[in-house]
């Protein structure tokens, strides 16, 4: 069944709160996003009630609900929120209102933003990343492409005040391990991943009273067996959590651990997966309990800051969209498209370039 909006009365607040604290104002403007099922279903809102002349939402079939459910409950929201007047879902990334588009998100049903995509776009749109451009995935978006097209793509700064999307991270193990009854408190948790979710991850749950072993996948000093087995023969859960490494951490080819090894060292152990390369399908054949149901590839994340709740998705993409905001507004001023993004970045702390082509990144 497709996931639905339960609190309307606090998703409204938080959207009008995110609007106001943002200065989001697209009525200058058309918007070019999802529609899509959970919290997910708000972007498109969240535009409409921020004044947007026309949002273009687009949907298709997915393992979430069907286009025609997800067009007909984003509707009901629209009309809801008494936007349906400025609100089209579009079930074709062909349909060529795709081209008054002055804003493109970079959502999951608006993706791939591939070359054949670009070229259906106007010259002078924008595309708001809902991420930091260290997360750029060449295969969601083709970035030559884009600027040989002459549009502007600039990230969201998820570490700005207003938003701290990254302290969100913890506290998403936190809710993964109670769902698998692991107390936290007292618990012995191993905690393997590299970089800034690793630690944020680690320092909460230190926090909260678990005993936490740490194990770093630093690309160039891949974890020894032995290193691993030490951190998990005892522990009562190991959360994965690495948005960085590009290889397979358990299981697979090139992986520095097999499922087996971890079945041997450890069988009672409850792998808890955020993000990184692990083969779930081999631990669960070891006999290693697994959670969540699927896990995502490479790149992804199994779950998203959204398990939580509303506020880090509308808080992020009302960001993201201020962000399209500030570079429609440029490019309205007769700016080029690097030149628009340079002075969006000098303006706003939200804005975030890419490092070697922005000055300011």
């Amino acid at each position: 069944m497709m996931a639905r909006i339960g609190d309307m009365r606090r998703v409204e607040a938080l959207m009008r709160h995110s609007i106001r604290v943002f200065s989001l104002d697209l009525g200058k403007f058309v918007v070019l996003t999802e529609a899509a099922s959970g919290f997910y279903a708000l972007t498109p809102l969240i535009a409409a009630l921020a004044g947007a002349k026309t949002v273009l939402a687009l949907t298709r079939d997915s393992r979430y609900g069907s286009a025609a459910e997800v067009k007909q409950y984003t509707m009901e929201l629209a009309q809801h929120w008494g936007v349906k007047n400025r609100l089209v879902v579009l079930d074709s990334r062909e349909d060529p209102r795709v081209g008054q588009a002055d804003i493109v998100t970079n959502l999951g049903f608006v993706r791939p933003l591939d070359a054949t995509f670009i070229a259906r776009l106007k010259s002078t749109a924008v595309v708001p990343l809902m991420w930091e451009t260290w997360e750029y995935r060449p295969s969601d978006l083709d970035l030559d492409a884009a600027r040989s097209k002459g549009l502007c793509v600039l990230g969201t700064n998820e570490h700005h005040e207003t938003l701290r999307t990254f302290d969100y991270i913890g506290h998403l193990a936190l809710k993964m391990l109670y769902e698998v009854q692991v107390e936290v408190f007292g618990s012995r948790i191993a905690v393997l991943g590299r970089g800034e979710f690793a630690a944020i991850v680690a320092n909460l749950l230190e926090q909260v009273g678990a005993r936490v072993r740490r194990v770093s996948t630093e690309e160039e000093h891949a974890p020894a067996p032995e290193v691993v087995e030490k951190a998990v023969s005892d522990a009562e859960a190991l959360v994965v959590v690495d948005h960085e490494s590009k290889g397979m951490l358990i299981g697979g080819e090139g992986a520095p651990v097999s499922s087996a090894a971890l079945a041997s060292w450890n069988p009672g152990v409850v792998v808890v997966h955020i993000c990184g390369g692990v083969d779930r399908e081999g631990l669960v054949n070891a006999g290693i309990r697994c959670w969540p149901e699927a896990f995502a590839p490479v790149g992804s994340m199994s779950v998203t800051t959204e398990y939580l709740g509303p506020r880090p998705l509308v808080d992020l993409h009302s960001a993201g969209l201020k962000v399209g905001e500030m570079l429609a507004l440029e490019r309205r001023k007769g700016l080029g498209a690097f030149d628009a993004e340079c002075s969006v970045l000098r303006q706003s702390a939200l804005a975030q370039g890419f490092a070697g082509y922005h000055p300011f990144s």
